[in-house]
């Protein structure tokens, strides 16, 4: 994960300490006063499933965990809504247009090397294409909820498909 060693306004060495407002140790800087939070990074995907119940999962192309399988998912960009994200980052990875059903659920997301994450996945339908791998992703599959491949690149995939299993099969059950 990424660190400041020098301030972003005046170019001074950040320093340890902490701010006389909080309780927390930070970066500061004792030149200007700038001081970095280091806040998560809001990230927003989908979770799209077929009427068999198998979710589409896209293998990444690059690190971090290149060859791993993800949700259609990325970061989110400045003056974008969550909602937006996840319709944006679906089409440039997968081809597809959706329809965003419901919020799934937020995650706290602490293994990507690049940022400490918020994930926000949304249950998503499709409006129209057809699976195409682009931008980051180098294959797109539908697995069995069942049987999903054991190399999910992040915890915070992996929690979002076992919460959609489980409701899955409730609702297969009721």
């Amino acid at each position: 994960m990424y660190q400041y060693k020098y301030c972003p306004v005046c170019a001074t060495e950040l320093v340890r300490r902490t701010p006389s407002n909080e309780d927390k140790v930070r970066l500061v800087c004792p030149k200007c006063g700038f001081v970095w939070y280091n806040n998560p990074v809001p990230a927003c995907g989908v979770l799209i499933a077929d009427k068999e119940g198998n979710v589409l999962l896209g293998k990444r192309k690059f690190p971090p965990k290149a060859g791993d399988w993800t949700l259609p998912a990325g970061f989110m960009e400045s003056g974008e809504g969550p909602d937006e994200c996840a319709i944006r980052e679906t089409l440039e990875e997968t081809g597809l247009k959706v329809k965003l059903n419901r919020l799934f659920n937020v995650y706290k997301a602490g293994d990507d090397p690049r940022a400490r994450v918020v994930l926000i996945i949304y249950l998503a339908g499709i409006i129209s294409g057809e699976p195409k791998a682009g931008d980051d992703v180098s294959e797109l599959e539908y697995f069995p909820i069942d049987a999903l491949p054991s190399n999910i690149a992040f915890s915070s995939h992996s929690k979002a498909l076992s919460e959609y299993a489980a409701e899955y099969h409730s609702e297969c059950v009721s």
